[in-house]
């Protein structure tokens, strides 16, 4: 039973220091109206993903607009994708980045790999058909991301009694489906992590 416990409290005390949840505390005076704030988002764009290139390694890690945090990802299987996207023919798998924005927003890449552009280009259309119209305002709009042509999809999502809206942001690259959201209505928080994919 004593062993039991000291490696409980010995892997506890491992995740601990991995987290970095020891860090010192530093209290930030938030910006105010009257205070000049740019915020600058560097990203490269590159339209040609390379040859050899995979799904887990296309997620940005390093290189993240200000306020991020890479918490880790795992891999999608094809039941996966379709559990839940759609079920199109040409799924080859992919994988799913966890993000944090300014310690508080849940944000999510998932880029999914299909055998073909035509395929990655249907999947994009089967996913839109899968939503019903809104009593009021556009669903889809139309937007950029990396100079690609991409759709943003308004949802809602009901907290107590309100109504949120909440954000996804869904284009290809070749074979290659992005998929970006998170649990915020600022859809600036999400079209940020869009274009930090740099494709």
């Amino acid at each position: 039973m004593f062993k039991k416990i000291i490696t409980v409290l010995l892997i506890s005390l491992l995740i601990l220091s991995i987290s970095g949840c020891t860090d010192e505390v530093v209290e930030e005076t938030p910006a105010t109206e009257s205070d000049n704030v740019t915020t600058t988002i560097t990203t490269v764009t590159v339209d040609n993903i390379p040859e050899g290139s995979n799904s887990t390694g296309l997620l940005p890690v390093d290189v993240l607009p200000d306020g991020y945090v890479f918490l880790g990802s795992h891999e999608l299987s094809i039941d996966d994708v379709e559990g839940d996207y759609v079920s199109v023919s040409g799924i080859l798998g992919g994988a799913e980045g966890f993000y944090k924005y300014q310690d508080s927003t849940d944000a999510y890449i998932n880029i999914i790999e299909l055998n073909s552009t035509s395929s990655a280009e249907e999947f994009i259309t089967e996913y839109q058909a899968g939503f019903n119209g809104l009593r009021s305002g556009d669903r889809f709009t139309d937007v950029s991301v990396n100079e690609h042509s991409a759709v943003m999809v308004l949802e809602y999502v009901t907290i107590g009694t309100s109504d949120i809206e909440r954000h996804t942001y869904i284009w290809n690259n070749g074979v290659y489906v992005f998929v970006v959201h998170g649990a915020t209505e600022d859809e600036t928080v999400v079209s940020m992590l869009a274009e930090a994919t740099g494709y």
